[in-house]
């Protein structure tokens, strides 16, 4: 004869539950607020550090310039494109220009340049950099073509 008493275990209902809809609507919507949050100070962080790359990319290429002025005792024809073309990339290959943030420029004449990041793409609209001969840095912030009297450096205030 066969045992058919059930053990304690096998007396005891299981029930299996999931997540109720309310439930899943919740966490939607604290996922939802923190996105609201993080997505833009993210934004924000990478526009600073793209921008304090294009800043390293300016020193770079103001170096470069300066480099090629001590052997040809001229700024003239380091952009082989003329006046405020990008640099020959011989001379300076910024890596700004490179993963397409900005485009970098140059107005070179016999005894000085001005060097322009302009920004594109993700960038645009966060107001271009310059930086000449004199080391005269500017960050025109608000975009107006206009240099402010706080926008004389490329520190912000």
């Amino acid at each position: 004869m066969l045992n058919t008493r059930l053990t304690g275990l096998e007396q005891q209902v299981v029930q299996v539950r999931g997540f109720t809809l309310i439930e899943m609507l919740v966490a939607l919507a604290i996922f939802a607020m923190i996105s609201a949050i993080a997505i833009p100070l993210y934004t924000q962080y990478s526009q600073r550090a793209y921008r304090a790359e294009v800043m390293s990319d300016l020193m770079s290429c103001a170096q470069a310039l300066e480099r090629y002025s001590a052997a040809s005792f001229t700024f003239v024809g380091a952009n082989s494109g003329g006046d405020n073309t990008a640099l020959n990339a011989a001379i300076c290959d910024p890596l700004s220009v490179r993963q397409g943030r900005y485009l970098v420029t140059a107005v070179t004449t016999q005894a000085s340049y001005e060097l322009t990041a302009v920004p594109i793409g993700s960038m645009a609209g966060t107001g271009t950099l310059t930086l000449d001969d004199a080391g005269q840095r500017t960050w025109d912030e608000n975009n107006n073509s206009i240099i402010d009297p706080n926008e004389d450096d490329w520190v912000k205030d």
